[in-house]
């Protein structure tokens, strides 16, 4: 497994050193001396699950720094680092930053430790729910498709009607056979109107006069 991505931000070289040399066994880390170079490489790396900050430092604080990362790295957790226990500060980190802690200046390395892990552990976790709501809402999409498809393969199976080829009577759904006439009684709104087409009127007209003639010929002739 890829190890988690950490962006450490601080304006004093020997805090970077010591965090790199602290962590690097266990995380890829990345480091900023300052507010805009942490700009540049959230716009450049992707998947950065912590960013940890300094507050006081030259340029964009720590609090405006982590308050731009929930732009360009939105998914990623956020601490500030801060050897200032000041009211504003703290203020600043939560409501500029949204960050998910604080730490304060001299850290040790058990206490940062603990909050890097418990950090990556949620990022992770959101990772996952995240993944299982994409897998759903496709799975989701795909379904409603299906039921779309199966949908109007049944109104096409509908619209088809079953007829004799011979007496032309319909037959139902429960395998019963009914006159023509009656079935569209029963499942529609039809009402027949009985007449006679000009070919049947000619057929029968025509036997009709063959078997009046016959019947008025005199007998014997």
């Amino acid at each position: 497994m890829n190890r988690p991505r950490l962006l450490f931000i601080d304006d004093e070289e020997i805090n970077r050193s010591n965090f790199q040399q602290t962590f690097a066994d266990e995380y890829e880390i990345l480091l900023a001396g300052s507010g805009e170079e942490a700009l540049k490489i959230m716009a450049q790396k992707n998947g950065i699950a912590l960013i940890l900050s300094d507050q006081r430092m030259p340029g964009l604080s720590g609090a405006e720094v982590l308050a731009r990362a929930r732009e360009l790295a939105p998914q990623a957790e956020r601490i500030m680092i801060t050897g200032y226990c000041e009211p504003d500060d703290i203020m600043a980190a939560i409501n500029q930053g949204h960050v998910y802690r604080y730490i304060l200046k001299p850290w040790s390395n058990g206490e940062l430790g603990i909050a890097i892990i418990q950090a990556v552990e949620r990022y992770q976790l959101k990772e996952e729910n995240r993944t299982l709501l994409s897998a759903l809402e496709a799975k989701n999409a795909e379904l409603e498709e299906l039921v779309r498809s199966r949908t109007l393969e049944l109104k096409n199976l509908q619209s088809l009607l079953p007829i004799c080829s011979y007496c032309r009577k319909i037959r139902d759904d429960k395998n019963a056979w009914h006159e023509l006439e009656v079935y569209l009684h029963q499942h529609t709104d039809i009402l027949f109107t009985h007449g006679i087409c000009p070919p049947c009127y000619d057929k029968v007209m025509v036997g009709l006069k063959k078997d009046r003639d016959r019947l008025e010929k005199p007998a014997g002739e």
